[in-house]
């Protein structure tokens, strides 16, 4: 199972956050402080299935109840076996979209209207309230002349008003009127009205419950910062202690070895704890040598942490080293955890420098697993240059009308407020910084936007031996003659890559005045006329970019993508080329190698 993307609506300063997609490991939501960010961590922590949708969630612009709502993904097998337990017919879709939602103070989890249509039980109770009006329209004629008293249906419940007809057929069996056969007929096929809607409620209940059971990944907020590394723990409570139970999951550690009565067997355990928790942590805090220690001591089992061979309480050392201690536990073991995790985490570079978060950054990168860890940010060290897909920008519009919005598109950073960016562009830059000193990012390719980064960066990953180079959006095709000189101020390799449009032409003009020399610019193909898109076969751009082979269109790839969202499409097949195995025609292939054949710098081998 697969977790798409999710919604928020009317949940403290969010009126409605449209879709946002969560990133394939990684969804970082940045901006500034203030903008929303932490209250959509917590309104995807209310989906915990243990969980009831905050009081404190009530919007802080107009009357709407908080609603949320996450769409998965699911296989055709994980389907049917939920149907099967509800006696339900089974689908023949090989994967399904399943939405479900959840509302304040509502209880149950519902499910999305077109999931219903999908699984076979759609929402009927427009059309069967219709048929219940029309079928009593025709017991009120027949009964006219009788003079008995006719429920009217109006704004009551289906439910309620079953009970008035259920009375009313009760009264007219017990009559001895002429047409009371046909009388009798009608009120029947109204109770089968009702009863078949409350029917499909029920199938419909039946599955989100079994889903929510079966499915329905655990959401953790990991919003404090008090749980610090600790200085000792009584051994009577060892077996109950959170941390310690945490430690097992990530380390050798043992909680009944260390307790063990065999005081050979527990020093052993000791050591190979320490050497082995100190191995794996060194990958991951590169500030500092350090060691974290274990120790029977009488009662207790104490943690140190020694550094340059002396050994400290962690209430010695600082708040950052304590967290980052305590995180790395708390987080590495509960994404290894067996149940599903969703994790969200507010602002996890708050007590930590620059090269902390970069480190713990590479925990989160190294130990996700196929569930999203979700955390905010208004930090760049948190942000890497070549992944930008990950980012989702949050913002609130000054004059707080509008409410906090989320921009799941990188692209649309041309309204996105200037201080939200600023994460965003530091780390532009600062990536773009390190690459002089680190080869692998020195060469450039200055592209029209982000739509081309996202292809070139699936191409690298199909391609992997073919070229060694960073992709960078110029902002259109007119804005990459600056972007390209500020790279090049900064001791970068660059080129220029344009589509064969009319884009070009303005580009070239402009790179003109930016002194560019023509062994610079390149073109994405030869053909007049064709856009990046162009690249693929028409098989293979429905096949694996559109994900639907049934379409029949014959036009030119990149002209079946006019006022289509070429961004969304071409970051999804970044994110399916990291996820599934693409076996690209002939076409495509040739199209491709060719492409990045020519993306070569004549500093390469310097």
């Amino acid at each position: 199972m697969k977790v798409l993307k999710f919604r928020i609506k009317n949940y403290k300063s969010i009126i409605d956050s449209g879709d946002c997609y969560f990133s394939e490991k990684l969804t970082v939501l940045a901006g500034k402080n203030e903008s929303g960010k932490t209250s959509i961590l917590e309104a995807l922590e209310d989906f915990h299935e243990d969980k009831e949708i905050r009081d404190s969630a009530k919007p802080l612009i107009g009357d709407g109840n908080p609603e949320i709502s996450i769409t998965f993904e699911i296989d055709k097998e994980q389907i049917n076996n939920i149907l099967e337990k509800i006696e339900a017919p089974q689908i023949t879709e090989n994967v399904t979209a399943v939405t479900l939602f959840k509302k304040y103070k509502v209880a149950s989890y519902n499910l999305g209207n077109d999931t219903r249509s999908v699984l076979g039980m759609p929402i009927i109770y427009t059309q069967q309230k219709e048929l219940v009006v029309l079928l009593m329209s025709e017991i009120s004629k027949a009964l006219k002349e009788q003079g008995v008293e006719i429920p009217e249906l109006k704004e009551k419940r289906l439910d309620a008003f079953k009970t008035e007809i259920d009375a009313l057929q009760t009264s007219i069996n017990a009559s001895s009127f002429e047409n009371k056969d046909y009388v009798i007929e009608k009120i029947s096929k109204v109770l089968e009205a009702i009863d078949l809607h409350y029917e499909q409620e029920a199938k419909a209940e039946k599955f989100s419950e079994n889903f929510v059971k079966d499915h329905l990944p655990y959401f953790i907020l990991f919003s404090s910062f008090e749980d610090v590394f600790p200085e000792s723990v009584d051994l009577a409570t060892l077996s109950n202690n959170e941390w310690a139970q945490d430690l097992q999951e990530v380390s050798s550690f043992e909680i009944k070895k260390i307790t063990s009565t065999n005081e050979q067997e527990q020093e052993n355990h000791e050591r190979s704890v320490n050497v082995d928790f100190s191995d794996k942590f060194k990958e991951f805090w590169t500030q500092d040598d350090i060691k974290l220690e274990i120790k029977k001591d009488g009662e207790k089992l104490k943690f140190r942490i020694i550094e340059n061979d002396v050994s400290y309480k962690p209430e010695q050392r600082s708040k950052g080293q304590q967290w980052y201690l305590g995180f790395y536990i708390k987080i590495v073991s509960k994404i290894n955890d067996s149940k599903p995790n969703i994790l969200l985490i507010d602002e996890p570079g708050l007590y930590l420098h620059a090269k902390a978060q970069k480190d713990l950054l590479k925990v989160l990168k190294d130990h996700s697993s196929n569930y999203p860890v979700v955390f905010s940010t208004h930090s760049p060290y948190l942000i890497e240059s070549n992944d930008l897909e990950s980012v989702r920008l949050v913002e609130k519009k000054d004059n707080n009308k509008e409410g906090s919005r989320i921009l799941g598109k990188i692209h649309a950073h041309t309204t996105a407020n200037k201080e939200t960016m600023t994460p965003i562009l530091t780390a532009i830059g600062l990536g773009v910084n390190d690459s002089i000193l680190n080869l692998e990012q020195k060469n450039n390719i200055v592209v029209e936007g982000p739509a081309d980064v996202f292809y070139l960066q699936a191409f690298k990953i199909l391609y992997p031996d073919t070229t060694n180079i960073n992709f960078i959006n110029g902002g259109g095709a007119p804005n990459m003659g600056m972007v390209g000189a500020i790279l090049e101020g900064w001791g970068a390799n660059v080129l220029y890559l344009f589509d064969n449009d009319s884009g070009k032409t303005q580009g070239m003009k402009k790179l003109d005045s930016w002194k560019v020399l023509p062994d610079q610019i390149k073109e994405v193909l030869s053909s007049d006329d064709t856009a990046i898109e162009d690249i693929f076969s028409s098989d293979d751009f429905k096949k694996h970019v559109l994900e639907n082979e049934k379409l029949t269109f014959k036009i030119k790839n990149s002209d079946y993508m006019k006022n289509k969202d070429k961004v969304l499409t071409a970051r999804k097949f970044l994110q399916n080329t990291k996820g599934k195995k693409i076996t690209l025609d002939t076409v495509t292939k040739k199209n491709i190698t060719s492409l990045l054949s020519q993306l070569n710098f004549a500093h390469d081998e310097e």
